[in-house]
């Protein structure tokens, strides 16, 4: 990936394009990650999904920042609400699906 931005600097086209491009992945990620957790009867695969959604949505929160784009920060923060909502009560996983759908279209 390219350098690092800072100080409210805005990115270049090249690493708009990738922090975009990761952007997209980590979307995918988490929610391929979401099907399978719900397809899956095993405790402990269920436990595995939980970490790469969690880590996805790091990377989703350091993606959108890089961009400096609003509308992705307030989508993230839909997702981390919906991303706890489903921690607690994994039957909740409906808005979840439809933020991440949401993320993936805006970027």
């Amino acid at each position: 990936m390219g350098r690092i931005q800072g100080d409210g600097e805005t990115p270049s086209i090249q690493d708009k394009k990738l922090y975009e491009a990761e952007y997209k992945q980590a979307a995918d990620l988490f929610q391929r990650s979401l099907n399978e957790y719900n397809k899956s009867d095993n405790m402990y695969q269920k436990e595995e999904f939980k970490k790469v959604m969690k880590e996805a949505m790091q990377i989703l929160n350091d993606a959108a920042a890089e961009l400096k784009r609003k509308d992705l920060n307030n989508q993230n923060d839909k997702i981390q609400h919906d991303f706890d909502t489903f921690r607690s009560d994994d039957t909740q996983a409906s808005a979840l699906q439809a933020d991440l759908t949401k993320a993936k279209r805006i970027v």
